[in-house]
């Protein structure tokens, strides 16, 4: 058991961290937009543009070992879902978080809590 553990711990301390950015652009009007973050180890930042008619998400992931996914994101009326792009594993790392452009005046709030834009 101690030599496999020290053969993975090895073998991640040889890998390198990746970078990946995914952009996702939805159609929206509306005074308030309802995120559901199901996973809390990744931030939400919501910033305000210009736009008046889409928001823009982008996720930002670092992984170790394992590939970041596509996250299933979707936008139904005001209520902006995000997947994890973080799959399951015992193997590997994957860190992320979530910038959201909206409509400037738009409120914004995650997981119920009004959230600050910038």
């Amino acid at each position: 058991m101690t030599a496999t553990v020290m053969a993975v711990a090895m073998a991640l301390a040889s890998c390198s961290a990746n970078s990946d950015q995914q952009t996702e652009t939805f159609e929206f009007s509306g005074p308030r937009l309802d995120v559901v973050n199901s996973n809390a180890n990744m931030p939400v930042t919501a910033w305000e543009q210009d736009s008046n008619n889409e928001i823009v998400v982008t996720v930002q992931t670092e992984t170790m070992v394992k590939s970041a996914s596509r996250p299933a994101w979707s936008l139904d009326g005001a209520s902006l879902n995000l997947g994890t792009p973080c799959d399951g594993g015992v193997v590997g790392y994957c860190e992320g978080s979530y910038s959201i452009a909206v409509p400037s005046g738009t409120e914004v709030h995650v997981n119920g809590a009004p959230a600050t834009t910038r």
